[in-house]
């Protein structure tokens, strides 16, 4: 009988991420990704507008200095929570990081390490999945509670509890 870990299989069973599959890792790990990046990128999907969710990801920006992209509806929300950003459609945001020759969103170069949380799950999978065969120069990092394989790196798949004690890891230093 094969047992499989369910931290390390994709949230939806379907996400099929072939040969090169994301490396789970820890709150400690994520923070060393940011903070050894050059240019790194937030992605800040619509399920972060939850209110625990918008406190960690608020505080993670802050801590990082990051810059963000806020995508679907959650430009408003941030925007409230004093967090500068550029809103972008997913798909929108994924094709200008595919062009190497992009200045970025502060215009300082091309981001090196692109951070999503909050994207929903099924648009975020192929994002990665275009990010993984069509942007070699960027890597990936999902700090979401569900294992995203197209990714560079994720968070395992975890409950809220879980999720919320690693997103404050990545702060509390």
């Amino acid at each position: 009988m094969i047992v499989l870990n369910d931290r390390i299989i994709p949230w939806q069973p379907t996400v099929i991420a072939g040969p090169k599959q994301a490396m789970l890792v820890t709150p400690e790990t994520a923070t060393m990704m940011i903070k050894k990046a050059r240019r790194p990128l937030m992605v800040v999907g619509p399920l972060a507008k939850r209110q625990e969710v918008l406190e960690h990801t608020v505080k993670i920006i802050r801590h990082f200095d990051l810059p963000v992209v806020a995508t679907a509806d959650t430009y408003r929300a941030l925007s409230e929570a004093g967090i500068e950003s550029e809103p972008h459609g997913i798909v929108e945001i994924t094709n200008l990081l595919k062009d190497p020759s992009w200045e970025g969103i502060r215009g300082e170069g091309q981001h090196d390490l692109v951070i999503f949380i909050g994207c929903i799950y099924y648009i975020a999978s192929q994002g990665l999945s275009s990010l993984k065969h069509f942007a070699p120069h960027i890597k990936t990092l999902t700090i979401c509670k569900t294992f995203h394989s197209n990714a560079d790196a994720s968070f395992p798949n975890m409950d809220d509890d879980e999720w919320f004690r690693y997103l404050e890891k990545m702060y509390a230093e």
